[in-house]
């Protein structure tokens, strides 16, 4: 069963949900709990980053998390992204801590916004691994940025509900992302333009401070992951050597863009 969280604190979370529940006339059970197929959506009262999941019962396969994104630059963005900490948790889960990405379903997810959203008004891309919750399945943020304006704008909520039930998931390789800003510009054109999901995001502004350990975290935590993506000109020397190195001891590939 796949897992979908609301956050009652959450504007944009809130306009998904309700939209999801009426596209999909998903059967209420309770209060909290809506169903459909082997879709189950959970609203809860708490802000869902610092809401940790570590004991879901063993019939959840993976959790989406519908979220507001928030940008201090005022990005208008539809986002998708893996769920940990690459440095001091600052907003919920652990320091140095990452959870089981899900490449498939962020990029599934990812696919059918680009393929449906008609404008120019948003970005639609990846970020990089951050924020909690902890939780140990599966999992990734599907995020609309970043005031109430977007999240309530003519069908903006409902595209996003749509990508996380009916996009298409593709059995391509899953790899670990490395390197440019936080919305991982190149990575997300190359995602676009190839056969390829992408799991774990390690950008720039990681790699003074990140260690060989965290670096095969990313892996192990990127299911069954080929080898890295690599934004070449967006990635420190030293992580660069780092990778080289797991690489070359975890038989993995690198693909330099």
């Amino acid at each position: 069963m796949i897992l979908i969280i609301a956050s009652r604190k959450d504007g944009a979370s809130m306009e998904m949900a309700d939209k999801m529940i009426h596209l999909y006339n998903f059967r209420q059970e309770n209060a909290d709990t809506f169903t459909y197929r082997n879709y189950k959506l959970l609203f809860i009262d708490a802000l869902h980053i610092y809401r940790d999941m570590e004991n879901l019962d063993d019939s959840i396969e993976k959790v989406v998390f519908l979220s507001k994104h928030s940008s201090s630059a005022g990005v208008k963005s539809l986002t998708v992204h893996p769920v940990g900490n690459l440095r001091k948790a600052e907003l919920g889960g652990f320091d140095n801590v990452i959870v089981p990405s899900d490449p498939e379903g962020m990029g599934a997810s990812l696919r059918y916004i680009k393929s449906n959203y008609h404008g120019n008004y948003f970005e639609i891309t990846f970020e990089a691994t951050h924020h909690g919750p902890y939780l140990e399945k599966p999992s990734y943020f599907i995020e609309i940025g970043t005031t109430e304006k977007e999240w309530k704008m003519d069908g903006i909520a409902e595209l996003m509900a749509k990508s996380v039930i009916g996009g298409e998931i593709k059995k391509y390789s899953n790899y670990v992302g490395v390197g440019g800003g936080h919305y991982a510009p190149k990575l997300s054109t190359y995602f676009f333009e190839n056969e390829i999901n992408i799991g774990h995001i390690i950008p720039k502004y990681t790699h003074e401070i990140i260690s060989m350990e965290e670096i095969e975290n990313t892996v192990k935590e990127t299911p069954e992951c080929k080898g890295f993506l690599m934004d070449a000109h967006g990635t420190k020397g030293r992580v660069k050597d780092m990778i080289g190195t797991i690489a070359d001891r975890m038989n993995l590939e690198i693909i330099r863009i």
